[in-house]
C-alpha cells in the first residue's frame, strides 16, 4: 500500500538525523570529540581489554573443550536449587557475574544459538546473568566514592538484588517449561557439535573487542559533550554523564554531589550500566532472538533494587 504524503513519516525515517547531528557536533566542537574519543579509547585499552579479553578466550575454550559439566557440578545442586537454572545456564551466570559486562550476555547468546540452553532460560539469563564485575566494583568504583564505603556493602547492593531479580524473571519467563518451538530430541543437534580452536576463539574475541571498544569511544564522546554544556547544573550533567556511560559516570556524580548524597545515585548508575552497556550487549546478543528492550527494562530494574538495597544496607554494613 502506497504511503500518503500527508500520513506522518514512519519512525525509521528518522533515525538518519541521529547521526546528522552527531557528524555536526564532531564538527563543531573537534577538540572536545578527540578529547573523548581518546577517554574512551584508552579506558578500552588499559582496563577493558585486558581483563575482558582473557575471560572470553577462556571460557570459550572450557565450553568448546566440554569442561562446563566438570567444573558445574559442584554448584549445580545449588543453582538448581536458589536459581532453578541447569548446569549450562549456572554457569552463564557464573561467568557474567565474575567476568563482568558484558560477557554474561555473550555467553547466554552463544549458548542459546548453541542450543545448550532453550530460549526461554536464555530469556532468563540475560535478565540476572549481565553486571559489574566484582574487581570493578572494588578497584575503580570503590575508588571513586567521596566517603570509605565497605567492600561488603558495595558488592552486596549490586549482587543480592539478583535474588529477588531471578523470582520475578522466573515466573515472567518459566526457564524450565520446555519451549513451544522447541525442536525433538530426534531433531535437535548437538550442542557445541562445532568446536572452535584456539586460533578461532582469539579471532572470535579479536572482533567482539573491537566492537565494544567502538561503542566505548561512542559513548565517551557523548559523555564529554554532555560535561561541557554550560545550560545545565551540574547534577544534571552528571545524571546524564551516568545515563550515557558508566565509568565517566560515577566519576562525575561523585565529584557533582555532596558526599553524603552521591552514594546511592552511584550505586544506580553502576547497576544499570549506562547506554553505552545496553549498546555493547547489543551487539554480543545480535542475532540470537534476545530483545534487547527486556534486557534494559531489567537493568533499570536492578537499578532502581541495588540503590534501594544500598540506604538500607548502610546503617547494618557500616557506610
Amino acid at each position: 500500500m502506497p504511503h500518503h504524503p500527508l500520513a506522518p513519516a514512519p519512525p525509521r525515517r528518522f533515525f538518519p538525523v541521529v547521526p546528522i547531528i552527531m557528524l555536526g557536533a564532531l564538527l563543531c566542537f573537534p577538540s572536545l570529540s578527540i578529547q573523548g574519543a581518546s577517554h574512551g579509547l584508552l579506558l578500552w585499552f588499559n582496563v577493558v581489554l585486558p581483563t575482558l579479553a582473557p575471560f572470553i578466550i577462556c571460557t570459550q575454550m572450557v565450553v568448546s573443550l566440554g569442561g562446563v559439566p566438570l567444573l558445574m557440578k559442584p554448584l549445580a545442586p545449588l543453582s538448581r536449587a536458589f536459581l532453578g537454572l541447569s548446569g549450562q545456564g549456572a554457569y552463564v551466570f557464573l561467568c557474567g557475574l565474575l567476568c563482568g559486562y558484558p560477557l554474561g550476555a555473550k555467553m547466554c547468546a552463544d549458548f542459546k544459538r548453541s542450543g545448550a540452553v532453550t530460549e526461554k532460560e536464555a530469556r532468563y539469563l540475560l535478565a540476572i546473568c549481565n553486571h559489574p564485575s566484582p574487581m570493578f566494583l572494588l578497584g575503580y568504583v570503590r575508588g571513586q566514592l567521596p566517603i570509605p564505603v565497605p567492600p561488603a556493602l558495595l558488592l552486596a547492593s549490586l549482587y543480592l538484588p539478583i535474588l529477588p531479580l531471578s523470582l520475578l524473571a522466573r515466573y515472567l519467563y518459566r526457564p524450565g517449561a520446555p519451549d513451544a518451538k522447541a525442536p525433538s530430541s530426534t531433531d535437535a543437534k548437538p550442542a557445541f557439535s562445532f568446536r572452535p580452536s584456539l586460533e578461532d576463539t582469539i579471532a572470535s574475541t579479536c572482533e567482539t573487542m573491537v566492537v565494544i571498544g567502538g561503542y566505548i569511544m561512542l559513548f565517551s564522546i557523548l559523555a564529554a559533550w554532555i560535561q561541557h554544556l554550560a545550560l545545565l547544573p551540574p547534577a544534571f550533567k552528571a545524571f546524564l554523564t551516568g545515563l550515557a556511560e558508566i565509568t565517566t559516570g560515577v566519576n562525575s556524580l561523585c565529584a557533582a554531589l555532596p558526599p553524603s548524597h552521591a552514594l546511592p545515585p552511584t550505586v544506580c548508575a553502576v547497576a544499570f550500566g549506562g547506554f553505552s552497556g545496553a549498546f555493547q550487549t547489543k551487539s554480543v546478543i545480535k542475532g540470537a532472538g534476545l530483545p534487547l528492550c527486556h534486557y534494559i527494562g531489567w537493568k533499570i530494574l536492578h537499578a532502581c533494587f541495588s540503590g534501594l538495597s544500598f540506604i538500607i544496607l548502610a546503617p547494618v554494613l557500616g557506610a
